[in-house]
């Protein structure tokens, strides 16, 4: 049960944001009551990360069916990556993360240590799918500098590798 509340809380959370992520309608949206959601997370806070984690999860998940297995150079592997990213189909996960640092930047430290884990797992995973994977700093430098810019409206062009 607390597996399928934690999915419907990662679909709460790309569809409205963290702003939204009240324990009544996380919970409404679980098809539970917000009890339950305190007894399987703990509390609001509890929720939240565990559908962030979801995300995160599902995301790494997402780009490995779109993307052919093994390491690859940057040279290839980034615009793989660039045509999954134009499509849009990332967009509410990048919010979602810029959402989370910003709260980071902003002295949540709880969100902080959320978006440090989601950053170092994205990045440990880029590293496992490159032939050099000491470019895996640079690179999520890139893509998530990418995000940030496409976010404020700016065509900026996608890293290369």
């Amino acid at each position: 049960m607390k597996d399928k509340h934690t999915d419907a809380l990662a679909v709460f959370i790309l569809a409205h944001g963290l702003a939204a992520a009240s324990l009544r309608p996380m919970a409404k949206a679980a098809g539970t009551s917000d009890r339950m959601i305190v007894y399987h997370f703990g509390d609001k806070a509890g929720a939240i990360e565990a559908g962030l984690a979801r995300i995160a999860e599902r995301g790494v998940e997402a780009l490995e069916a779109l993307l052919p297995p093994g390491p690859r150079p940057a040279t290839e592997l980034m615009p793989m990556l660039e045509g999954i990213m134009q499509s849009g189909a990332f967009d509410a996960s990048v919010a979602v993360l810029l959402e989370v640092a910003a709260l980071g930047l902003r002295g949540d430290a709880a969100m902080r240590a959320v978006a440090n884990r989601i950053a170092t797992d994205f990045r440990d995973w880029l590293a496992a799918r490159l032939t050099e994977p000491e470019r895996a700093d640079e690179l999520l430098r890139g893509i998530e500098g990418w995000g940030v810019l496409r976010g404020c409206g700016l065509d900026a062009p996608f890293p290369t590798g």
